[in-house]
């Protein structure tokens, strides 16, 4: 992986005064999925360590572009001071979660395919689908019926039993399917 992400991380945190150890403090659940030490962050700055993964270097450059949002939108135009945790942590909260539901709004109810009695379609590979007991969470959501309904047809296509059910289970509009190759399905050529 790329130290762009680190890279990324220092000028963040430098262009807003904030220290490691703050940085640290601030950058927790649930703003993040996890917490990270003081020192993790410093090697991260250094270049010593990179994050474990693109997806977990963009939730923490997510907390530095909310901290820096933050920044912008105080008035009069003074420095925010970063080490004062208790202040700023739940103000921090806020502003993220508003945010986030800004750019990636929460739908509440969403398109299901039911597999059996208690498995939901999480996908597909080269064996086949992929069933999910939680469909909260790990299930394919579908932005509209028609599309779950293409996916039903394809799923008897296969010979695979499938039903459609509309669940209400809030769930961000980005982790919402748009398109059945998202979740694996080969495009269909049409042959004329």
């Amino acid at each position: 992986m790329s130290t762009e992400y680190n890279f990324k991380l220092k000028a963040g945190l430098t262009g807003l005064g904030c220290s490691a150890l703050a940085f640290a403090s601030l950058a927790v659940p649930p703003l993040t999925s996890r917490k990270i030490s003081q020192q993790v962050v410093s090697q991260l700055l250094t270049g010593a360590k990179e994050f474990d993964s693109p997806e977990d270097a963009r939730e923490f450059l997510n907390v530095i572009a909310t901290m820096e949002y933050l920044q912008q939108t105080v008035t009069p135009k003074v420095p925010i001071n970063w080490s004062d945790i208790l202040a700023l942590k739940d103000v921090l909260i806020q502003v993220h979660e508003q945010r986030q539901n800004e750019q990636d709004p929460i739908v509440v109810q969403s398109c299901y395919v039911r597999m059996g009695r208690l498995n939901f379609l999480k996908g597909i590979n080269s064996a086949g689908p992929i069933t999910t007991i939680n469909p909260e969470t790990q299930a394919a959501a579908f932005a509209d019926l028609a599309l779950a309904q293409e996916a039903i047809r394809r799923l008897k296509d296969m010979g695979h039993a499938a039903t459609f059910e509309r669940l209400t289970s809030p769930r961000r509009k980005s982790t919402i399917a748009t398109s059945l190759e998202e979740i694996g399905f080969k495009n269909e050529v049409v042959e004329q």
